[in-house]
């Protein structure tokens, strides 16, 4: 892991908010507050992690125990779990000693953000042919909901609540949904947000019997394309997924920038 400043490491979390401000705008039930003392994002019918918790908490000793008290307020309010991301910017330092004195339990899998820099110098390879990649339009919207269910193993009664949340977010400026295709199929999935000169990447997913074709590097490829066309210079991504696909993402030229914790209050601890 290259070391990076605390300041670059809060400029880059605060700007992968500031990406999703327009999506969570448009969403149903998801709330995003950028704050200077902290980020929190919800969504009330998502109440996983990856949608729903506070970060990037800038405090200092005197501040930090009463910010903990609101963000936890804040979540049980809405009954959803309380959950914070740790960084290395956030502050004080031992932010995780006290989150975990007031109840709060670190999660096994740590987040790593990586980055793909200087975009618009980079050679994107061409795409495998037998398998194309289209942005997806309200009418290619349910072959996207469809192949994003069978990638990350989500029941198929989600369907409608799904397409609920993505379809007033597919036209907005700046954000691009991907659907792969094979022989008429939709087999993979990937979005793009594009904010300033910075591009976030996410849910790119493959479904099962598709997985070690080409259909991830297409669906990366795509989106590289197209946010060097929107004059992204900048491609970030988290990822849970562990060192194998890191190791693939250095090889395709991301560079691994910092990691996050989540720490998580679960009915029955103190608070």
């Amino acid at each position: 892991m290259r070391h990076i400043a605390t300041s670059k490491v809060a400029e880059l979390e605060r700007l992968n908010y500031q990406a999703m401000m327009a999506i969570a705008q448009v969403t149903p039930g998801v709330d995003l507050y950028l704050r200077d003392d902290v980020i929190i994002t919800s969504n009330a019918a998502f109440p996983y992690p990856d949608a729903t918790h506070a970060c990037l908490l800038q405090a200092d000793s005197t501040t930090v125990d009463a910010l903990i008290t609101e963000i936890i307020a804040y979540f049980q309010a809405r009954a959803l779990p309380p959950t914070i991301f740790v960084s290395p910017a956030c502050a004080p330092a031992n932010l995780p000693e006290r989150l975990q004195q007031r109840g709060f339990v670190a999660q096994p899998e740590t987040e790593t953000w990586l980055a793909f820099e200087n975009l618009l110098d980079a050679a994107v390879p061409a795409l495998d042919p037998k398998i194309t990649v289209e942005a997806v339009t309200p009418p290619t919207l349910p072959a996207f909901i469809e192949a994003m269910l069978a990638a990350f193993a989500m029941p198929d009664e989600w369907a409608p609540f799904m397409t609920q949340l993505t379809a007033p977010s597919v036209s907005l400026p700046g954000v691009f949904y991907f659907v792969a295709w094979s022989a008429g199929q939709p087999v993979g999935t990937a979005s793009l947000i594009c904010y300033q000169n910075t591009g976030i990447l996410g849910g790119v997913g493959v479904i099962p019997a598709y997985r070690g074709s080409k259909a991830a590097a297409n669906l990366y490829f795509q989106a590289g394309r197209t946010a060097q066309a929107q004059g992204v210079d900048t491609l970030l991504l988290q990822t849970t997924a562990g060192r194998l696909l890191e190791r693939l993402l250095r090889i395709g030229g991301f560079k691994p920038m910092f990691t996050r914790t989540a720490y998580t209050l679960t009915d029955g601890q103190l608070g």
